[in-house]
C-alpha cells in the first residue's frame, strides 16, 4: 500500500496549484488523475472552446500570466499546454492514469482503492470540479427522433446529424455551442 499524507484526486488546474501550495508548504502529497493532466479539458470539451474569464486571470499560484494577450480568451489546447508545464515546472508530484474507485474513512486517515493499487492518506482532496458526472434529463437516441447530447459530448458542427439544433441553457457552454452553430449555418 503506498501512502502520502494528503492525497489530491484530479490532475486540473485545482488539483495542481493545491500541490504546488503543499509542495511550498512542505507537506508530502500526491495528485492521482484518472487520465492525462487536464483530461476533462482535453476529452469533454468542444474543439473550438475558449476559456471564459481573461488570460490575467488563469495564472496559476507561483505562475501569473505573462504573455502577450492579458486580455484575451486561451483555446482548451493552449490552456492545457500551460497545465502541462505549470505541473513540469513545479514537479507537481502527479500519477496519471490511476483511477480512484472508492474512498473510506478509516477512523484515523483515509483507505483509497484505485486502479494502480492501494493507497492510505491522512487527508483527501477531491479536486475534479463540479461536472465530473454529467446531468441529462432525458435521453433521446436519435434513431425514432431527436437526438439528446450535454456539453461534454459536443465537439463541433460536423460531427451533429442534419437538422435543426435546440441548445438548451444560455450559461457560458450553452451560448458559446449556440454561437458556432449558428456561424455553421
Amino acid at each position: 500500500m503506498k501512502h502520502a499524507d494528503v492525497v489530491i484526486i484530479g490532475g486540473g488546474q485545482a488539483g495542481l496549484a493545491l500541490s504546488h501550495c503543499l509542495g511550498r508548504a512542505g507537506i508530502d502529497h500526491v495528485v492521482l488523475e484518472r487520465g492525462r493532466i487536464g483530461q476533462r479539458w482535453r476529452a469533454q470539451t468542444w474543439q473550438s472552446l475558449r476559456l471564459l474569464t481573461p488570460n490575467w486571470l488563469n495564472g496559476l499560484p507561483g505562475s501569473p500570466y505573462d504573455g502577450p494577450d492579458p486580455d484575451g480568451f486561451r483555446t482548451k489546447d493552449a490552456f492545457v499546454h500551460d497545465l502541462e508545464t505549470y505541473a513540469s515546472r513545479w514537479q507537481v508530484p502527479v500519477e496519471c492514469g490511476v483511477e480512484v474507485t472508492a474512498c473510506r474513512w478509516t477512523g484515523g486517515g483515509f483507505a483509497l482503492a484505485t486502479s494502480a493499487g492501494d493507497w492510505s492518506a491522512r487527508a483527501v482532496v477531491v479536486a475534479t470540479g463540479h461536472c465530473d458526472r454529467p446531468m441529462v434529463p432525458f435521453t433521446l437516441d436519435g434513431k425514432n427522433g431527436p437526438q439528446s447530447i450535454h456539453a461534454s459530448k459536443y465537439r463541433c458542427p460536423e460531427a451533429l446529424p442534419t437538422g435543426g439544433v435546440l441548445v438548451v441553457g444560455a450559461s457560458s457552454s450553452g451560448v458559446q455551442i449556440a454561437d458556432e452553430l449558428a456561424r455553421a449555418g
